[in-house]
């Protein structure tokens, strides 16, 4: 069911377009990976349309195989939203949602929560494709997942991302208080593990600090 604020800015954005100043963003992530947090975080605050890929499936959000075409090169922002493999694979175990359904979607090998190697490999596979793929987008943000978990952070991204792509937004800036998280997520927690070290997670994080501030510690 949409929500008003969704309707109320899906308004505004048309009229933004008839005068040439809509932006279009798109999300990419695993499942359980914040990205209805993030989705919600931009919506309630910037105004700039969202695709889902209820049309085209090559900007639905979890798709592990996606193709780059203009609108990904040059067009749309383009969020890669990252959650450290053990933070992920934790998520994964607490409420798959419909992970496991998405290997034959794709054409990939199933595999169950047992296959945790088979699960590090699909994570680094999907990360990496867009280490790779970044070289080529014009517009392209990767946030951390540890970023948001300060409401402060969040905040910091969504000035970054209204001054840089000079969008419209509300007067102030809020963070969502409901969304579809976990019943059992607890930032506080999750912040006291010890930050990942693995290559992928450095270079994830060497791409944010190119581009902004990174809104994490590292130590």
């Amino acid at each position: 069911m949409i929500k008003l604020y969704q309707l109320e800015k899906r308004i505004i954005n048309k009229l933004l377009y008839l005068v040439g100043k809509s932006e279009t963003f798109v999300i990419y992530s695993p499942q359980r990976s914040f990205s209805n947090f993030f989705r919600q975080l931009i919506e309630m605050n910037l105004f700039i349309n969202y695709e889902q890929g209820k049309k085209n499936i090559n900007y639905y959000k979890h798709n592990p195989k996606v193709s780059m075409d203009l609108n990904l090169t040059k067009k749309f922002i383009v969020f890669v939203l990252y959650k450290e493999f053990n933070l992920w694979f934790d998520s994964i175990k607490r409420n798959p949602a419909d992970f496991f359904e998405m290997p034959n979607r794709f054409g990939l090998k199933p595999f169950t929560i047992k296959d945790k190697q088979k699960l590090k490999k699909y994570h680094y596979n999907f990360f990496n494709k867009w280490l790779s793929n970044s070289k080529n987008i014009k517009n392209i943000e990767f946030i951390n997942f540890r970023e948001i978990l300060d409401e402060k952070n969040a905040i910091k991204i969504l000035e970054y991302i209204k001054e840089k792509y000079n969008l419209f937004s509300n007067s102030n800036l809020t963070v969502p208080k409901k969304v579809r998280f976990s019943k059992k997520f607890n930032k506080h927690k999750i912040l006291k593990v010890n930050v990942d070290q693995s290559i992928l997670s450095k270079k994830i994080n060497r791409k944010i600090k190119l581009k902004r501030k990174l809104l994490i510690n590292n130590n």
